[in-house]
C-alpha cells in the first residue's frame, strides 16, 4: 500500500496519481521494472513510497535516467515528491494554491533536477533546499532596495552555480553563525545529516544520550528555523555558498603547494 496523506492538496495529489498511472503503462513496463530492480522494491506503490520517503539510494537511480534524457523519471519523481512540493508551495509566489503548486513544481523541473548529481550524498535534501530557494526568489522585490542583491554583485555565470555549492555543512555552519541554529541543534543536524549517509533520529539520540521523543521534537522546530532563515536571508546564504566554494579550492591549493614543497626539498 502506498503511502500517501489523505490531506495531501488537490494539485499534489493530482500530480502524484497522473505519475502512478504513467508508470503502471504498458509501455513504460521495461523501464519500471528496471527501476524496481534497480531500488530492489516489487512494486510502483513501494517505489513511490522509497522515492517519497528520501531513500537517496532510489533517488539517484531516478536522477541518473533523468539526465540520460528518460522522461518518464522526471514525471515519476514530481509524483512521489508530491509532499515535498506541497510543503514548498507554501512559501511559492501565487494568488491561489494551484498557482503555488505550479510555481514549485516549475523550480524542481528547472533547477533542482538540472541541479542535483545523482552521485550527491543528500540529494533529496538538495532537492528540497534548491526547490525551496527558488520559489522564494521568486516574489516581487521592493520597490525600493536598500542594496544591490548578491545576484546583481556577483553576475549569472556565478549565480548559477551557487547551488552546486549548497551543501550540509555550508548551510548548518552559516546557521550557527546567524545564530539560528543553538551549538547543541548545529551539533545534532550535524550528526544526523554530515556523515555520508543520514542517520535515524533515534541513532543520533544514542550518540547525544538524550531521548529520542525530545531529540526529534527539539529537531522539528530546528528545522523550521532554518527553513525560515533560508527564505529570509537566501543573499546572504548564496554569499556563505560561494565563500565556502572558495576557500575549499584555496585549501586544496595550499594542500598541493605544501606537496610540491615538500617534494622539491
Amino acid at each position: 500500500m502506498t503511502t500517501q496523506p489523505l490531506s495531501l492538496p488537490r494539485p499534489a495529489a493530482a500530480i502524484r496519481e497522473h505519475a502512478l498511472r504513467c508508470a503502471e503503462m504498458r509501455s513504460h513496463r521495461a523501464q519500471v521494472s528496471a527501476w524496481l530492480r534497480a531500488t530492489d522494491v516489487t512494486t510502483v506503490e513501494q517505489l513511490f513510497d522509497a522515492l517519497g520517503g528520501r531513500d537517496t539510494a532510489s533517488t539517484a537511480v531516478l536522477l541518473a535516467d533523468h539526465r540520460r534524457g528518460v522522461a518518464l523519471a522526471s514525471t515519476v519523481l514530481l509524483g512521489a515528491k508530491a509532499v515535498m512540493l506541497s510543503s514548498v508551495a507554501r512559501h511559492a509566489p501565487g494568488d491561489s494554491v494551484d498557482e503555488r503548486f505550479q510555481a514549485t513544481v516549475d523550480a524542481f523541473l528547472s533547477r533542482a533536477l538540472p541541479a542535483v548529481k545523482p552521485t550527491h550524498k543528500f540529494a533529496d535534501a538538495q532537492l528540497y533546499w534548491i526547490t525551496l530557494r527558488t520559489v522564494t526568489k521568486q516574489h516581487e522585490a521592493p520597490v525600493c532596495v536598500a542594496e544591490p542583491s548578491f545576484d546583481d554583485v556577483v553576475g549569472d555565470d556565478v549565480c548559477a552555480e551557487v547551488d552546486g555549492y549548497l551543501t550540509a555543512d555550508v548551510l548548518l555552519d552559516w546557521a550557527l553563525r546567524r545564530g539560528v541554529l543553538a551549538e547543541q541543534d548545529h551539533r545534532a543536524l550535524k550528526i544526523r545529516f554530515g556523515g555520508d549517509s543520514a542517520l535515524s533520529v533515534r541513532e543520533v539520540a544514542a550518540v547525544l544520550g538524550v531521548t529520542e521523543n525530545k531529540l526529534e521534537s527539539r529537531l522539528r522546530r530546528a528545522m523550521g528555523r532554518l527553513r525560515d532563515a533560508v527564505i529570509a536571508a537566501r543573499d546572504d546564504l548564496d554569499r556563505a555558498c560561494i565563500e565556502a566554494r572558495w576557500s575549499r579550492v584555496g585549501d586544496a591549493i595550499g594542500a598541493v603547494t605544501l606537496a610540491e614543497t615538500g617534494v622539491a626539498a
